[in-house]
């Protein structure tokens, strides 16, 4: 319908126009980039020209909750509630940024097109950048100018937790580095026989355990496993014990985006372009003693699954554009690939890896390699299109690696097995005497990667990627399941609400629809007409009162109907959990305050202002006592208690409430029961402006979102021609 569509443009509405610009994050090749309003140092990683994705939380303002966030110098920034403000909307082809933003991980984001993660971070971009940049139209104020959304939406980096940025499905390790594959070719075969003889012609890999892929920071405890006795004598088999020869790999990894390809088809590399989401740092840890007996003849396992880090911030392919560069190789001409890993474009992107170990007893970690990107034989789009050439379904959050990365001398060597040469030689650790030619326990290694240009602004870094090697142990870790959603919008049909215009109850429900973006079919139920009490109505609603929903479940056939405005609103948020926006909190405690009011207005008040109450309180008393006085005390004793827990939330929540009754930035449920509840005060000559004057402000703020709007009773198809304008 059109009121229906009404809410669903939503994001055109209450975005500026500024806020839909085709506005484009300018190159980082720029002798300046433009500033933010936000303070940034020069050296930070985290420039206007990255504005790159994570998952985090905010223990110190006592959001545990993980949530999708971007970053900006020292300043972590809460995607979810610039969702929840509508910062968002407007964004073709992102329907539910709500939902999309408030996930714990980034899979249901990733799951969208390029042209989406674009379009996202042009939006962050005019969100976060200065006001003098360009043309007024490249800026959006909305962020900058509200102080209430900059201060729930914006953390300093030292009170933020990180996550892992995605549930992965699947972790691929290729080994694409034709120097770190020659070194290692060497030491165990020879100089004559460094490279297998199919390593020019496609990208060798095998799969990886997803299950141990961890976050930055996260300690690596030394493996167990089976090591052999004797080098020499094979068959003497081998003996259980702790990994001795423990190596850090110097590695990137990138994520895969965008829709699922069917099982069966291939991905070319022009389609590869647009399913490679962004890079992060890798340090996949290896167990070089273990790996030696166990890897003949299907290569590693043991030795590679136990640990693997990965570096928070994912890095989008537009930040990283700016710097692409020639490859290592150059060209790739003897021989030349089969035509499916032909790439027009064969390049990389000029990212500047080092790696640093602290020691126990050492103040900092001391370098010991420097390496690039650009030192991969086979780059990203090769490594993806190789992946799916056998028909392999690609999904989003899947992590493919590069293998280690190591350059053309021993400087930019990636691995202890290279800088030590198989253990041969010792590596210092800065000018401390420490030396090592594998890892020790109680060493923290530390990967970087940066790319800027020398003498140049806007740096595109991914910061740290590090873990602390603890001492090995027997104790296992069990493993936790994830049970998925299904989606109500299959299985739900043919949605009907009986309802009354005037009944608040009904407008709660309205909203809730409006909210979900779920169209229904409205019954009109004529409560002055008595046909609540009629007995077909009483088949739908057995307490004879309004509202009721009825819809077909598509998984049994039949035909379902609820009552009571509080178990609708909950069935609709929990069998359409991916539609719309929800009018429940995510945080448990501001979930429970926001249900709390709906109470008060559910079972507190309703109850005691029903028609049905009203005439019975007439017809006992025998005009002694009014039912609409009873009713007129009841709602302004519910609305002053409703204007006390209201006002003393917002009044804890400070610089950083919002508009809405529990001071979020989009309506609750709260919402969803105070404004109707309000109308009804009107209707009984409440004094208003004396009992709830802050619930005033929050029905002025509600009435001009559009989900109220379209489901004011004024609106609806069954209201008086004198309230719709009909003639």
């Amino acid at each position: 319908s059109d009121t229906l569509g009404r809410a669903v443009d939503y994001a055109k509405r209450i975005t500026s126009t500024a806020s839909t610009s085709t506005t484009m994050v300018p190159s980082t090749r720029l002798s300046a980039l433009p500033s933010s309003w936000l303070d940034v140092a020069p050296t930070s990683d985290f420039s206007l020209a990255n504005l790159p994705f994570g998952i985090c939380s905010f223990h110190a303002c006592h959001q545990p909750r993980p949530r999708c966030c971007t970053i900006l110098g020292d300043h972590v920034i809460d995607l979810s509630l610039l969702a929840e403000a509508g910062l968002f909307d407007g964004i073709d082809g992102l329907s539910s940024p709500t939902y999309i933003f408030a996930q714990s991980t980034l899979n249901a984001f990733m799951a969208l097109s390029r042209s989406i993660w674009t379009a996202v971070r042009v939006r962050l971009f005019s969100l976060l950048v200065s006001g003098d940049y360009g043309d007024d139209t490249n800026c959006n104020s909305a962020l900058s100018s509200n102080a209430a959304l900059r201060a729930a939406t914006i953390h300093p980096v030292s009170e933020v937790k990180m996550h892992l940025p995605a549930k992965i499905g699947d972790y691929t390790d290729f080994y694409s580095s034709r120097e770190h594959a020659t070194n290692v070719g060497t030491m165990f075969r020879g100089k004559d026989n460094a490279l297998q003889p199919n390593w020019l012609h496609l990208p060798v890999g095998y799969h990886g355990r997803s299950s141990t892929v961890c976050i930055s920071g996260t300690p690596v405890t030394r493996p167990c496993g089976q090591l052999q006795k004797d080098r020499d004598d094979p068959k003497q088999g081998s003996a259980y014990g702790p990994c001795r020869l423990m190596d850090f790999e110097l590695e990137m990894a990138f994520f895969v985006g965008g829709a699922d390809n069917e099982m069966g088809s291939r991905l070319t590399i022009d389609d590869a372009k647009d399913r490679i989401f962004g890079f992060v740092l890798m340090n996949d840890w290896s167990a070089r003693d273990i790996q030696k007996w166990e890897y003949v003849p299907l290569g590693p396992f043991g030795a590679k699954n136990f640990c693997t880090t990965i570096s928070p911030w994912v890095v989008s392919i537009d930040a990283l554009e700016p710097f692409t560069c020639q490859t290592s190789a150059v060209a790739q001409t003897d021989p030349v690939p089969l035509p499916y890993l032909q790439d027009p474009n064969y390049s990389s992107y000029n990212i500047k890896l080092e790696v640093a170990i602290q020691g126990e007893g050492m103040d900092a970690p001391a370098k010991v390699c420097t390496s690039n990107f650009a030192n991969l034989y086979w780059n990203a789009r090769q490594q993806l299109a190789h992946h799916a050439v056998t028909g392999c379904v690609m999904k989003a959050g899947d992590l493919l690696a590069s293998g280690t990365i190591s350059g053309g001398d021993e400087t930019a060597f990636g691995s202890m097995l290279e800088l030590s040469w198989k253990g041969s030689r010792e590596v210092k650790l800065g000018g401390n005497g420490q030396v090592r030619k594998f890892l020790k326990d109680g060493d923290n290694v530390v990967i970087s990667g940066r790319s800027e240009e020398q003498g140049g602004t806007g740096r595109v870094g991914f910061g740290t990627c590090e873990g602390k090697i603890l001492p090995a142990t027997p104790s296992l870790t069990p493993a936790k399941t994830i049970t998925a959603k299904t989606s109500g919008l299959e299985r739900y049909k043919n949605v009907k609400l009986y309802g009354y215009w005037r009944s608040s109850s009904t407008w709660r429900v309205r909203i809730a629809l409006a909210a979900k973006g779920i169209e229904y079919e409205t019954c009109s139920v004529n409560l002055l007409d008595g046909m609540q009490a009629s007995e077909e109505h009483s088949q739908i609603n057995p307490m004879r009162q309004v509202p009721a929903l009825e819809y077909q479940d598509a998984s049994s056939g039949s035909t379902v109907r609820l009552s009571q405005s509080i178990a609708i609103i909950e069935f609709l948020e929990e069998a359409f959990p991916n539609a719309g926006v929800t009018l429940l909190p995510s945080d448990p405690g501001d979930r429970a305050i926001a249900r709390e009011m709906a109470e008060v207005v559910n079972s507190g008040t309703q109850p005691l202002q029903n028609l049905s109450v009203m005439q019975r309180i007439d017809e006992e008393s025998k005009g002694s006592m009014s039912g609409n006085i009873f009713a007129k005390d009841s709602i302004a004793n519910g609305l002053s208690v409703l204007e006390k827990l209201v006002s003393t939330r917002q009044s804890n929540l400070g610089v950083a409430c919002g508009p809405y009754a529990i001071g979020t930035f989009a309506p609750t449920i709260a919402d969803a029961y105070i404004v109707p509840q309000l109308y009804n005060g009107r209707r009984f000559d409440v004094d208003l402006p004396s009992v709830c004057p802050t619930l005033l402000k929050v029905q002025a703020a509600a009435l001009a979102h559009p989900w109220f709007q379209v489901s004011h009773p004024d609106e609806q198809p069954d209201a008086p021609q004198e309230k719709t304008g009909g003639g």
